[in-house]
Parts: structure tokens; C-alpha cells; sequence
């Protein structure tokens, strides 16, 4: 049991990595949408800590801010 929770720790990583640099590159809301539902359990891990790296448990707020600026970009292009 010890070991799968860093297995699934790198595998939420390598997801939210992964679709973010997909969406950034393919301006992708729903691959953002998927980056942010990712990182929700490494900011959970992060915001429990001390003060420098608690900041980074604000990522998803970044993300989900990303989400719907593109999402109000690919409705623009439709109308």
C-alpha cells in the first residue's frame, strides 16, 4: 500500500503535464478541462504544506481560469 500512492502521485503529474502542454499547443478547452481535474490531487498535496510550495495548490485556479478563457475563445470563433 506504501507504494501506490507515489505511483499514483507521478501518474497525476505526468496527465496534468502532458494535457497542459497539449492544450497550450492545440488551444484546447476540454484538454484544459482535463489539466485541472489532474492537479487537483497534487494541489491537495501541496496546499497541506509549509509556505513556499503551499502556492502552489493555487494551480488549479490558474488552470480552470485557462479553461474558460478558451473555451469563451473557441464560442467566439463558432458565432
Amino acid at each position: 500500500m506504501g507504494i501506490l500512492l507515489p505511483i499514483l502521485m507521478a501518474i497525476s503529474v505526468f496527465l496534468m503535464f502532458f494535457s497542459l502542454f497539449f492544450s497550450i499547443l492545440k488551444r484546447s478547452w476540454r484538454a484544459m478541462l482535463i489539466s485541472f481535474i489532474a492537479s487537483l490531487p497534487t494541489s491537495m498535496y501541496f496546499a497541506s504544506v509549509n509556505p513556499p510550495l503551499s502556492y502552489l495548490g493555487l494551480t488549479p485556479i490558474l488552470l480552470l481560469t485557462l479553461t474558460i478563457i478558451f473555451r469563451r475563445h473557441v464560442q467566439k470563433e463558432i458565432v
